[in-house]
Formats: C-alpha cells, sequence, structure tokens
C-alpha cells in the first residue's frame, strides 16, 4: 500500500533517439495513441531496494541502465494493456471528461498456487499537462480521480527539480472506501542514457522522487483501524519519448500509528516486457523483433 504519482502512465511505441544530444521530454512526448498495446512485469518484494539487489544504475549523463534481471524471491503480476477509443469501453459515459480508454488484463498468483485474472479500464483525458487519469473501473466498482497538478516543470530535462509541499489528496479507493492523504515529494531528473528493458533498449530520462506521506481511511473497518499510515517513498522512474515510463522502481516504508501492524519495507519494480505500436508511429516493430535486438 504506496502511494505514487507516475508522470505518465506506461504506454508503447519505439522512436529511436539520438546517443549524443541531451534529451527533452515535453507532455506531447509522453502521449497515448489509440492502438497501442503492451505487458508489464511487476515484481514485489517485502525488503528494501538494496537488499533486492536491483540495480538502478548511476547519477549523471550518458548513462547506461541494465534493468533487465529480475530480482530473487519476488511475487510476480503481469498486466497486458491496450489503447482503445471510448466506444469499446463499457462503461464510458461515467467520465464524460475522458478521451479514450486503456484495457488491463492483470494475472495475479492466487492461494492455490495458479493465477486470477483480472480486467479493468482506466480512462484518460488529453491535458496540456499530459494524458492524465480520470477514472477506473473493475471488480470493484468505479473509481474517479480527482485531477492532480504537481506543478512538473516541462519540458523535463537532465538536472531540473521541483518540489511539492503539503499536497492534499481524498481518493475513493472502492464504492464507501475513501482515503484522505497529506504529501511532501521531491523530484529530480538525475540521468539520462539508455534503457535495457526485457522490451529492447531505449533512451531516456531518470526522474527520481523522494518523500513522505500520511494517510487515514474511513468506509472499511479494517482499514479504518490502522490509524494514521506513514510512508516514506524513494522511487525512480524512467521516461522515454512516445513511451511514458518504461520502468518503475519503488521502495515504500510504512508505520502504522495504531501500532496493530509492525513497521513494513516493500520494493515494487515494474518493467516493459513486450510492445506493439500501430501502423501510424514512426517506427513501429513487433515484440520479437525487439527481442531480437535486444538479444545483438
Amino acid at each position: 500500500m504506496f502511494v505514487v504519482r507516475a508522470l505518465a502512465s506506461i504506454a508503447l511505441v519505439f522512436l529511436p533517439l539520438s546517443a549524443t544530444a541531451q534529451i527533452t521530454l515535453s507532455p506531447d512526448d509522453l502521449r497515448l495513441s489509440l492502438g497501442m498495446t503492451w505487458e508489464q512485469e511487476i515484481a514485489t518484494v517485502p525488503s528494501s531496494l538494496a537488499d533486492t539487489g536491483f540495480d538502478i544504475g548511476s547519477v549523471g549523463a550518458g548513462q547506461s541502465f541494465d534493468l533487465t534481471n529480475s530480482p530473487a524471491n519476488s511475487i510476480l503480476t503481469f498486466v497486458r494493456s491496450s489503447v482503445i477509443p471510448l466506444e469499446q469501453a463499457p462503461d464510458a459515459a461515467s467520465f464524460p471528461n475522458a478521451d479514450y480508454a486503456v484495457h488491463n488484463i492483470t494475472t495475479v498468483p492466487n492461494a492455490t498456487g495458479g493465477t486470477d485474472e483480472i480486467e479493468t479500464y482506466n480512462y484518460f483525458q488529453r491535458s496540456a499537462a499530459g494524458d492524465i487519469a480520470v477514472g477506473a473501473e473493475g471488480p470493484a466498482g468505479q473509481v474517479p480521480i480527482p485531477l492532480v497538478d504537481i506543478g512538473t516543470p516541462w519540458p523535463l530535462e537532465f538536472g531540473k527539480s521541483w518540489t511539492v509541499e503539503n499536497f492534499s489528496l481524498d481518493q475513493t479507493l472502492a464504492p464507501g472506501v475513501t482515503s484522505s492523504g497529506l504529501y511532501d515529494y521531491q523530484y529530480v531528473v538525475d540521468a539520462w542514457g539508455e534503457i535495457w528493458l526485457p522490451a529492447g533498449t531505449f533512451e531516456g530520462l531518470r526522474v527520481h522522487q523522494t518523500g513522505t506521506g500520511v494517510v487515514t481511511f474511513t468506509g472499511n473497518d479494517q482499514l479504518a483501524s490502522l490509524g494514521e499510515v506513514t510512508a516514506e517513498i524513494d522511487a525512480y522512474g524512467w521516461y522515454v519519448r512516445g513511451i511514458g515510463a518504461v520502468a518503475l522502481v519503488v521502495e515504500s516504508k510504512q508505520t502504522f500509528a495504531s501500532g496493530i501492524l509492525p513497521p513494513t519495507t516493500a520494493t515494487q519494480i515494474a518493467r516493459l516486457t513486450e510492445i506493439s505500436s500501430p501502423a501510424t508511429a514512426i517506427t513501429a516493430e513487433s515484440w520479437g523483433a525487439l527481442k531480437q535486438k535486444f538479444a545483438e
């Protein structure tokens, strides 16, 4: 249970960039296109990032990030996603501000040693600050997402930094269940360079996010009994032109004011593993072609 304010949702298309020049990313560079499809792997480890042995690379310009290795003893979740027009989403009328939807099939481990599939939809609005999630729906029902501006100093480029203080956010987690949080975050574009992933090799920026948040819950007795939940966040996101976030690494340390649960530390690593882009993309390559490129 952690909070990540990502700059963009994972989306897919492969656009090669120059390896010799500084990289800048505008909101237009991170927009999604109808027909994009992708798969991501999410590894959850009940330990700190340092204990996972996962190498996030170094700070600075012209770096090389090898994000291909999976941490040991992780619980794996897989998400297959596609960008679809609103007429293909079941309840688009409930989100009148949306411009398109993302259809997700999430494969999660279950208690019997097998897996379950969960179908969800996310609804996005195009704005001057990029594509912003405005709602979601799934087995728990419909969840509106408030529009949030974290003051990103566009265009993003190496060395830029910004701070978000006393950021208040109330969210509906499920019908009748809400959370209220107050957050302080610091962001810095601390590196750029080549990013190696199971889906291929890309070039982009890395954004390092740190901060704390205090959250309380209402509408669910079990969650409410936790009292104030304080989370310390240490997160890294790799962003690529025409794609958005191709990898996210989030370490979260939580303490519970009620004392019902002991403090916890967990790390989640989300990586792009497969992509397919529409024919209108500047460069469209199949998963097999990208895997061959990566192998070479």
